[in-house]
């Protein structure tokens, strides 16, 4: 209770309130002082832009909200209803707001008390309100079912003041001279029958506000309900509230946007690093979502639910996160049947595949959700997910077994075979990121694999609970396999709930294990787990299209600052795809730095055939052609470059020199000075501005 009176005095001491905007510290320290937890309040003192902040107080009033179905936010209009009242009708008697007082304090945190009883003071009592409640949504936050709350004004004067059982004591209720004797017990019965002369439940409220504990705390003293009691009231704001929202600020600081950054939603994810096709690694990852932390906006006209995806992926290397290796942002669009709608009350499910080279990764996956009912942006819907797994992409070691996946069922597809998220050819296994079954489900096993002709896997399962043992153990024949991964399926029926261990064993001829992979899943007692109906996919490299993947490892070799490797996978890339443009320019990049302005020219000019207003092509081109002497050249396309990009002075001068030497002065002399603008600090520039300004003046 102490820990309730001095809260506001505690925050208003802090330096950093001072430092507030005055809005923001009326919304901190009256509107909600109360109903803040610590957790948020350093989170929202600690931060530093107008936007931040405005995001903080919409998630902080989103959290509570009951009903997030609706437009209306049911708890915060409770709330400041019950502000008003306080304001309005509780500080009449107080030379502060009524939020302040201890009626004002107590209103809020728990709404209208069902009775009030008043007491204007009498030759016995001093004056006195007693409220009574036996709300049953409060019984929700562990209150009991009724209780009674007193206030009494000290001594006669002042505000009222919320009593203690405890610290007070009958007596303070009392007028008249205070009497106490060596015998405490004896005067607390004293004064409780004085009091039960005025009002029974006044003198059983003087003991303890509880009902149940009337018997026990007669003049005992000591009311340990009414304490607890008092301890739990200044909890009900906190209960059942998640703030890994605000938690999770200093983590997230930089990754999203603000209007995203406090809308942070939990999710289950899985990530695994399987061989492709051709040979390489490829990042498969899901991530699956409970339905109430997914929006859908429906389109009536159309009957269509439509929301949209916004994965950012990231890979840093372990030993060094300031070098990205990987990065990308994909946005896709999910829409849905309005004679689907069953599908928005089960889990959905959002998966990625990327290819990456070998090392040891901090992989993350950042995936926004974002739906609006309108162009309005503050209708719009928001939040985020994270995905975050250390990735140990291997070197070929030429193993067999090339990964284990755990899943709750499989499909075939129709139509082309194709290798994307979990798909491989023409089955899509479905994952289960959580690894977690119900009794009676059955448990999809995909094992990837390069076979020798003659092996067989043997799957065995074990569990891992005191006393269990072997569940399952089955072997299949690897020999003449078309298909690539294994699948097979493992009833659960007669599994009991527990922990278990999955181990695929590759078997040779002669019984011995070669090779083994293994996977940790649970069984749960229940009887069914939702699983997602509607699924959706992150754009991927595609790898049926030749040349992709060798030049998407390109560029994270580039990335790696490894010029050798980056610069033999964009050559295969261009082997395979003669016509791939993002490996020509790759590779002229590199030419330029090496200055082979031959390489350049013969790189880009059929990309340039094709891609007329492309930088990447046009800039480099240009330059090639301007080394190499052909200034005429090197105009056309340089210019056609200046005006896509921000302008820069390498651009500039080469374009200057080139227009110079084609006799267009007063151009050059303009494109000189927009680089001395840029960098003051050019010599060579000066001297020909100089020149350009001399021969200007001499006309």
């Amino acid at each position: 209770m102490l820990g309730l009176i001095l809260l506001a005095g505690i925050v208003a001491a802090d330096e950093r309130v001072d430092k507030l905007p005055e809005h923001y510290q009326k919304w901190l320290l009256e509107e909600a002082t109360y109903i803040i937890s610590d957790v948020e309040r350093e989170v929202f003192l600690g931060l530093q832009s107008e936007q931040e902040r405005e995001a903080f107080v919409e998630a902080f009033w989103r959290k509570r909200d009951e009903n997030p179905a609706t437009l209306e936010n049911e708890y915060r209009d409770e709330h400041f209803k019950r502000l008003a009242y306080a304001n309005e009708f509780l500080g009449r008697d107080s030379p502060g707001p009524g939020w302040r007082t201890d009626r004002g304090r107590y209103y809020i945190l728990l709404g209208p008390p069902r009775n009030r009883q008043t007491f204007d003071g009498s030759d016995a009592v001093y004056p006195s309100e007693l409220w009574f409640y036996d709300n049953p949504d409060l019984k929700r936050y562990g209150l009991p079912p009724f209780f009674s709350l007193l206030f009494f004004r000290r001594h006669g004067a002042g505000e009222l003041e919320i009593y203690s059982p405890v610290l007070d004591g009958p007596q303070a209720l009392l007028t008249g001279p205070d009497t106490r004797s060596a015998d405490f017990r004896q005067d607390v019965e004293r004064a409780y029958h004085k009091l039960y002369e005025v009002d029974p439940e006044l003198a059983q409220a003087s003991l303890s506000f509880r009902t149940d504990e009337g018997d026990t705390a007669q003049f005992s003293g000591v009311s340990f309900g009414t304490m607890a009691l008092m301890d739990e009231i200044v909890k009900v704001p906190f209960y059942g509230l998640d703030t890994s929202y605000a938690e999770r600020l200093d983590f997230e600081r930089g990754a999203v946007e603000s209007d995203y950054l406090f809308r942070y939603v939990a999710s289950e994810g899985a990530v695994d690093v399987l061989e492709g096709e051709g040979g390489g690694s490829f990042v498969h990852w899901i991530i699956e979502i409970a339905p109430e932390n997914i929006a859908f906006v429906l389109d009536r006209q159309s009957g269509v639910y439509g929301t949209t995806f916004i994965a950012s992926l990231e890979a840093t290397l372990r030993d060094d996160p300031n070098l990205v290796v990987l990065q990308s942002r994909n946005e896709s669009f999910v829409q849905l049947k309005e004679s689907d709608a069953a599908s928005l009350h089960r889990p959905f499910a959002y998966s990625g595949m990327t290819p990456l080279v070998p090392g040891a990764y901090d992989f993350r996956v950042i995936l926004r959700n974002r739906a609006c009912p309108s162009r309005v942006e503050k209708e719009c819907v928001k939040s985020y997910t994270l995905l975050d797994r250390e990735v140990d992409v291997p070197v070929r070691t030429g193993k067999v077994l090339r990964g284990l996946l755990l899943g709750y069922g499989s499909a075939r597809r129709d139509g082309a075979s194709l290798y994307r998220a979990y798909r491989f050819g023409n089955v899509e296994v479905l994952p289960n990121p959580s690894a977690v079954f119900a009794i009676g489900e059955t448990m999809t096993v995909a094992v990837a694999h390069a076979a020798p002709k003659t092996a067989r896997v043997r799957l065995v399962v074990e569990s891992q609970e005191p006393g269990g043992g072997t569940m399952i153990d089955q072997s299949v024949e690897l020999r003449d396999r078309i298909e690539n991964p294994l699948v097979q399926e493992i009833s659960l029926e007669k599994f009991q709930g527990g922990r278990f261990i999955l181990r695929a064993e590759l078997v040779d001829e002669n019984a011995g294990v070669r090779e083994e992979a293994s996977a940790a899943f649970t069984v749960s007692p229940r009887t069914s787990i939702p699983r997602p109906i509607l699924r959706g996919a992150s754009p991927q490299v595609r790898s049926e299209v030749p040349g992709l993947v060798s030049a998407a490892l390109g560029e994270q070799y580039l990335a790696r600052n490894d010029r050798a490797n980056a610069r033999e996978l964009f050559e295969r890339a261009l082997e395979e795809n003669p016509k791939l443009g993002p490996a020509r320019e790759h590779l002229a990049r590199m030419a330029i730095a090496d200055s082979d302005y031959e390489k350049v020219i013969s790189l880009l000019e059929p990309v340039y055939a094709e891609v007329r207003d492309r930088y990447e092509v046009l800039a480099p081109l240009g330059e090639a052609h301007f080394r190499q002497g052909d200034y005429a050249r090197a105009v056309d396309l340089l210019e056609k470059a200046l005006p896509l990009r921000r302008a820069e002075p390498g651009l500039l001068n080469a374009l200057a020199t080139s227009q110079y030497r084609l006799q267009n002065p007063a151009r050059a002399l303009e494109l000189c000075e927009q680089s001395l603008s840029l960098d003051p600090d050019q010599p060579e520039v000066k001297e020909l501005l100089e020149k350009l300004k001399a021969e200007r003046a001499s006309k």
